[in-house]
């Protein structure tokens, strides 16, 4: 498992180091949200924005649900920030036999709240949000986007997906997955579903396999595509032997049916790394501002 965890774990570190090509790394302020170690949020305010109502982006980073951290993207921060944004970035509980995704949605949850109180000290209202994130942070943007629309503390008004997964029932995963390790992705994916499933029971569809396939369905985003799910921007790379391209396909397709706007950019050269369709990285780019500019106004 170590092994696994090692290689999947390079999968994201080659997005970090492409971020890292693009941006200055500054310190954005640190604030804890709940008990738990790992609770905790970096938040930065516009300058001069007293008085007002400002939209949130929300990063969430990825490394495989156990790995990553919010200072690796301190610079989109004040970047965004720079144009008017509050923006915030959370480290979240990875998941574990105690841990699921459940947990993670419900650290998001807090994260947003202490948000809100932190812009109020600063009389700064915010009523909406643009959730965004890298592999394993995009999932978990597009689910919490999704699923999470009626509760959340700041109203979801747009995501943006870098190559993450949203249907995490799709047999890719197991079976053609570059980490060949179908017994470890397994495992990894019964954390984060929260049911335990063998690749015996996977295979003779028996056992935990029925208890499972609903579990992991439930945190699929694309079980949650309505016709009043919010705008999407999703970039994948056609190359991505990590994340099933047809994960980014059926996504596509399912928001296509239900009337959803969104935007499909295919990285043709590109896996998981995103890093070889620099024209595509520039289009992705410039629709993440769009979305910001026309969602959270």
């Amino acid at each position: 498992m170590q092994a696994f965890l090692q290689k999947i774990t390079a999968f994201f570190m080659s997005l970090i180091a492409f971020f890292s090509g693009l941006l200055v790394t500054v310190r954005p302020v640190q604030y804890t949200y709940g008990a738990h170690e790992r609770a905790q949020v970096n938040i930065m305010l516009p300058k001069n924005a007293q008085g007002t109502t400002r939209g949130l982006v929300f990063f969430i980073y990825g490394g495989a649900w156990v790995g990553g951290d919010k200072d690796d993207f301190g610079s989109y921060l004040k970047n965004t920030a720079a144009r008017g944004y509050v923006v915030a970035a959370l480290n979240y509980r990875y998941i574990s036999d105690d841990s699921h995704c459940e947990e993670i949605l419900e650290d998001i949850d807090a994260a947003l709240i202490k948000v809100k109180e932190v812009a109020e000290q600063k009389n700064i209202t915010v009523e909406k949000a643009l959730f965004t994130g890298v592999s394993a942070g995009a999932h978990l943007a597009l689910l919490y986007a999704y699923s999470r629309a009626d509760t959340s503390p700041i109203a979801p008004a747009a995501v943006v997906s870098y190559c993450g997964p949203t249907d995490l029932a799709d047999p890719g995963f197991i079976d053609g997955n570059a980490i060949g390790e179908p017994e470890a992705m397994l495992d990894l994916l019964s954390k984060l579903c929260g049911v335990k499933l063998t690749e015996e029971e996977y295979r003779a569809r028996s056992g935990n396999y029925d208890a499972w396939l609903a579990a992991i369905e439930k945190v699929s985003p694309v079980s949650y595509v309505t016709e009043s799910s919010v705008p999407t921007v999703i970039a994948h790379g056609e190359q991505d032997t990590l994340v099933p391209y047809a994960n980014a396909v059926k996504l596509d397709a399912l928001l296509t049916s239900a009337g959803v706007k969104h935007e499909f950019v295919s990285f043709p050269n590109s896996g998981h790394e995103l890093g070889y369709d620099p024209e595509c990285w520039e289009r992705v780019g410039a629709l993440l501002n769009e979305y910001e500019d026309t969602y959270l106004k």
